[in-house]
């Protein structure tokens, strides 16, 4: 099963947008943070879509991992 995030995130030149597919939302954040260490310390807006086609805000939840150090 796979899932997309898609949104933004804030970027020193404005809003970086995102549009990641993959097996699930740990996994795509740390694909994203290896691309950019600022990735989850800076404001976001972040929609994970599930399978289903289910979706769920998850800005706040990856603030916390990322933050937390749960990757």
């Amino acid at each position: 099963m796979s899932v997309v995030l898609s949104g933004w995130y804030e970027v020193e030149d404005g809003l970086n947008p995102i549009d990641e597919q993959g097996e699930n939302l740990n996994e795509i954040v740390c694909r994203l943070v290896s691309g950019d260490p600022d990735f989850g310390h800076t404001d976001m807006e972040l929609e994970l879509t599930f399978s289903d086609g289910h979706t769920k805000d998850v800005a706040q939840l990856v603030h916390r991992l990322v933050r937390d150090g749960n990757l």
